[in-house]
C-alpha cells in the first residue's frame, strides 16, 4: 500500500468540529484574535488595579504592566522566552520602592500557556521560574529594606494557572488519540475493503481467464475433428467473457467514490454470485469431468455465506484446470448440517510435474484464498494431493460464525 493511501483523514480539529462546542471550535479557528482579546483584558485588569488606588504611581508601573500584557499575545509562538519575560517584569514590579500593580497575571498566563504546550517536566520548571524569580526579589526586597511582606513558594495564582494547563494538555492529548483511533480504524476498514476487493478481482480475473483459455485451446485443437463441439466451445468464451466482464464492472463500481448508493449496499456487494450449478456447468462445457453432489439440508439463505461457497469451488475447479492431467472424474460435494457446511472437490488427474502443459497464470493467492475464507467462518480448509493419485481440497464453514465475513 503506498504511502498515500494510509495519509490521515481526521484531524484534532475534525474532532472539535464534531464533538466540541461552538464557543471551542470558535477559539481554536481564531487563536490569534483570542490571543489579542487576553492580552486587552490582562492589560485592563491591571491598568484598573494600579490606577483606581489613587496612591500608587504610574511610573514605572504603567509601562511595566503595558509590557507584560502585550507580550502575552506571542504566549503560543515562544511560550517559553514569554513565560522568563513575564516573570522578569513581575519581579522587577516588587523591586520597586513603591510596588506597581499586582503584575503575576501575566506570568500566571504564561504558565499556563507552557503547561498546555508542552510536557509536565517543563510546566514545572516553568513554575520554579514564575515563582522563584519574584521570590528572590522580594527576598532582596526584605533584606535591603526591611519590607515586612515576605517571599513565598506557594502562589496560588500560579498553582491554578499550572493545573489548568496540565489539565488543558490532557484534552489536547484525548483529542489526539481519538483521531489517531479514527484514522486506525478507517486505515484498517479501508485494508479490509481493499483486501476482499483483490480476492473478488482474483476470483473473477483469474477464473474466467483460465475457463476462457482452456476453451479456446479445445476449440482449436479438435476443429476439425469435431467442429460441432467446437463451436458450442466457442459460445462458451463468448458466455465466459460476457460473464467476467459483468461481474468485473460490478467490482470496480466498488472503487468510485461519491456513490450514495453504492456507499450504502457496500457490505452486500460480491454477493450476487450465481449458483454453484452454473460454475459446475461451464466447467464441464470445457471438458471436465466434473459431478456435482448435494447431501444434507438446504443451503441457508445467507448471501454471504452462498458467496464463500461458490468461491471455494470456483477456485478449486479453477486448480483442477491448471494443473490437472487428464483426469476422468471430478467430484465437487457439498453437505449441509444444521451448524456446518462442508464442501470437498477432488480429483484423479495426475500433476503436471513434467511441464507439458501450458505455464500457469496463477497469482499465488488461490488456496491461501480459500484458507481464509473459511477462517472467516471459523472453520478450516486443507487441500493436497490423494494416495491414489489426484488432488483434494475441502473447507469446513460454521454456520452460526458467519457474522465476521
Amino acid at each position: 500500500m503506498s504511502a498515500h493511501a494510509i495519509q490521515p483523514v481526521v484531524d484534532a480539529a475534525e474532532v472539535d468540529r464534531v464533538l466540541g462546542s461552538r464557543v471551542l471550535r470558535w477559539s481554536r479557528a481564531h487563536q490569534r484574535v483570542v490571543d489579542v482579546l487576553v492580552a486587552a483584558t490582562c492589560l485592563l485588569f491591571q491598568a484598573l488595579m494600579l490606577v483606581l488606588p489613587g496612591a500608587q504611581p504610574l511610573w514605572p508601573g504603567l509601562p511595566l504592566v503595558i509590557v507584560s500584557s502585550v507580550l502575552l499575545v506571542w504566549r503560543r509562538r515562544y511560550p517559553r522566552a514569554i513565560l522568563v519575560a513575564a516573570a522578569l517584569a513581575n519581579t522587577a514590579g516588587v523591586l520597586l520602592s513603591d510596588p506597581a500593580a499586582p503584575s503575576a497575571l501575566p506570568a500566571a498566563i504564561a504558565l499556563y500557556s507552557v503547561a498546555a504546550m508542552l510536557p509536565t517536566g517543563t510546566a514545572l520548571l516553568g513554575y520554579a521560574v514564575v515563582v522563584g524569580l519574584p521570590a528572590s526579589g522580594l527576598l532582596i526586597r526584605l533584606l535591603t529594606t526591611g519590607s515586612t511582606q515576605a517571599p513565598s513558594l506557594l502562589e496560588p495564582l500560579a498553582l491554578l494557572a499550572l493545573a489548568a494547563g496540565v489539565a488543558a494538555r490532557g484534552v489536547t492529548q484525548r483529542r489526539a488519540a481519538l483521531a489517531q483511533l479514527v484514522n486506525e480504524r478507517l486505515t484498517t476498514a479501508r485494508v479490509v475493503e481493499r483486501q476482499r476487493i483483490a480476492a473478488e478481482m482474483h476470483d473473477v480475473v483469474a477464473h474466467s481467464l483460465s475457463t476462457m483459455i482452456s476453451l479456446a485451446d479445445g476449440a482449436s485443437s479438435g476443429w476439425e475433428r469435431h467442429p460441432e463441439r467446437s463451436a458450442r466451445a466457442l459460445e462458451q468464451v463468448g458466455g465466459v467473457g460476457r460473464s467476467a466482464l459483468s461481474e468485473m464492472s460490478r467490482v470496480l463500481q466498488v472503487l468510485r467514490a461519491g456513490d450514495a448508493v453504492l456507499d450504502r449496499r457496500l457490505h452486500r456487494s460480491g454477493h450476487n454470485v450465481s449458483d454453484v450449478e452454473e460454475i459446475v456447468e461451464v466447467f464441464r462445457s470445457t471438458g471436465m469431468p466434473v459431478t456435482l453432489t448435494r447431501s444434507g439440508g438446504a443451503m441457508p439463505e445467507q448471501p454471504a455465506l452462498v458467496t464463500t461457497v461458490y468461491r471455494i469451488v470456483q477456485e478449486s475447479l479453477t486448480n483442477v484446470l491448471r494443473y490437472a492431467v487428464d483426469p476422468t472424474w471430478v467430484e465437487v460435494g457439498i453437505d449441509v448440517a444444521p451448524d456446518t457446511v462442508a464442501v470437498w472437490i477432488t480429483d484423479d488427474g495426475r500433476i503436471d510435474t513434467h511441464g507439458t502443459r501450458a505455464p500457469s497464470q496463477g497469482s499465488g493467492q488461490g488456496l491461501p484464498g480459500v484458507a481464509a475464507r473459511a477462517a472467516a467462518y471459523g472453520g478450516t480448509s486443507e487441500a493436497g494431493p490423494c494416495e491414489g493419485g489426484g488432488w483434494s481440497t475441502s473447507a469446513t464453514l460454521h454456520i452460526d460464525q458467519g457474522a465476521t465475513v
